[in-house]
């Protein structure tokens, strides 16, 4: 495919919410995220919640546009394809896994079989005594996300509250923090891992149920159009692309109705405040620059503060202009400028799906 990465910088402001906390600490007091620099805190939203309720979007995708999940992967399970795993050893007999013998052809029968672990990644960790099996199986993430950083202080406000019981002896008292914000965000994807098995390069070694996987998927992928490439990438093109137009429609599914943790009473306020780039690479990993920036107030070491990064688009148009055709940028006002953007890019990954990949007429893809 032309483009190998995609990444999005973004500012959004978010209000009355309570998405993200440490927890109670053994107290009554449901304490806010936070970020220390300085003698000054930060609000933070961690990533890893952000990347989770993507990924549960890009779940539901999938199923209405009919892409292949492994069963236990419906539920967004964290042990992604463990069970699959297990199941494969035991019925091939096999009691270790070894690198040289398995990993290849083990790991493209779980990409073609799962879009969620070939995209959000995996890691299989069998132990003897509890598994009657053992070994590791690793898939890196093809995408990440960071974390969402107010850029100024934390404003945060408490609030009492008493969990109802009939016998009013019983009601208990707790407090629930609630914050405002801007907040700098940036993601990343790489475009050209999705399908890729990372394992490839032992194929030439790889002995158990290698030939099963040649008969199996070889074949196809020839059929499919993947000559060239069968070692690297273990599903067509036409599902590489299909696969890819899903995320970034997850992703911008997030972005304009963001969802968190802890949402059912506290569901943030949206000011429509959304903003940034995107940037297509076709080189490598696409460069980000991040709408906050780490400053000394007057200069002073002992003064660090957070504060908005006025220029990160500047920077990045600026970048564009110095590496030429192999960069795209685009930039967004508001939610109805990054809706336009974002899907201007999904349909060009839909016309590389074929005359069966489109869903126009699907209400999914809207």
């Amino acid at each position: 495919m032309e483009y190998k990465s995609l990444a999005i910088s973004f500012r959004i402001e978010l209000g009355f919410h309570a998405a993200n906390n440490e927890g109670a600490g053994g107290t009554n007091v449901m304490e806010p995220r936070r970020i220390t620099v300085g003698d000054k805190e930060y609000d933070g939203i961690s990533g890893e919640i952000i990347r989770h309720h993507i990924l549960e979007e890009f779940v539901k995708l999938c199923r209405d546009n009919g892409v292949s999940l492994h069963q236990r992967c419906h539920g967004l399970v964290p042990d992604r394809c463990r069970e699959e795993v297990k199941q494969r050893m035991q019925n091939e007999k096999v009691s270790k896994l070894l690198p040289e013998q398995h990993y290849s052809a083990l790991s493209g029968e779980i990409l073609k079989n799962c879009a969620l672990c070939d995209v959000g990644g995996y890691l299989v960790a069998l132990q003897q005594q509890q598994d009657k099996v053992e070994g590791t199986l690793k898939r890196d993430s093809c995408f990440e996300v960071g974390w969402l950083i107010s850029e100024h202080p934390a404003i945060v406000n408490y609030t009492q509250h008493s969990a109802y019981d009939p016998d009013p002896e019983k009601h208990n008292i707790f407090v629930q923090n609630m914050r405002n914000g801007i907040y700098g965000g940036v993601l990343r994807i790489d475009l050209d891992r999705i399908g890729f098995n990372d394992w490839w390069w032992l194929k030439g070694n790889d002995q158990q149920g290698q030939k099963g996987n040649d008969q199996q998927g070889q074949k196809g992928n020839d059929q499919q159009g993947q000559k060239g490439n069968d070692q690297q990438y273990v599903i067509a093109k036409e599902e590489r692309a299909k696969r890819i137009r899903l995320l970034l429609q997850a992703i911008r599914r997030w972005l304009l109705s963001p969802s968190f943790a802890k949402q059912a009473g506290w569901l943030q306020h949206m000011s429509g405040l959304l903003e940034g780039s995107i940037v297509l690479s076709k080189d490598g990993p696409a460069p980000f620059c991040s709408p906050i920036k780490f400053e000394l107030e007057n200069g002073d070491p002992n003064k660090p503060v957070i504060r908005q990064n006025r220029e990160y688009r500047d920077v990045l148009d600026k970048l564009k202009d110095d590496c030429g055709n192999t960069l795209e940028v685009h930039r967004f006002n508001g939610p109805a400028d990054f809706k336009k953007k974002i899907m201007m890019i999904e349909e060009e990954f839909e016309k590389k799906e074929g005359s069966n990949g489109g869903n126009k007429g699907n209400p999914s893809s809207s």
